[in-house]
């Protein structure tokens, strides 16, 4: 008997998560070489796009648990101590998956907050 499948949702980066993986991005080029950010940089989107299975596998975002959405993230491991929240909520009905941020964990969290 086969176990049954998590729904496939659809992943959507919204405008103000481009802005900040973009900002990270640039982050990343001015501490790495070439190479190695664009390596991240990819890695980092590639992580996101994972949420269209097992969307429900991140830990609630306990800075955002006011909002109306239950606001979840994943972390992307960029160094041993440095991570990458990938934080979005998910609309069952729509079958949609919508990325908010992408928040270096090196970052004072409080900042979440406004971002979101």
């Amino acid at each position: 008997m086969e176990e049954p499948k998590e729904s496939q949702y659809e992943v959507i980066i919204t405008d103000p998560a481009e802005i900040s993986f973009y900002e990270l991005i640039d982050y990343l080029y001015d501490h790495y070489s070439l190479d190695k950010a664009e390596k991240i940089a990819n890695e980092i989107r590639d992580s996101a796009k994972t949420l269209k299975y097992y969307a429900r596998r991140g830990a609630l975002e306990p800075r955002l648990r006011h909002r109306k959405e239950n606001y979840r993230f994943i972390l992307y491991n960029r160094t041993k101590r440095a991570e990458v929240k990938i934080i979005y909520f998910i609309l069952e009905q729509e079958g949609k998956v919508f990325v908010t941020d992408f928040f270096p964990t090196e970052k004072e969290d409080r900042g979440i907050k406004k971002r979101n």
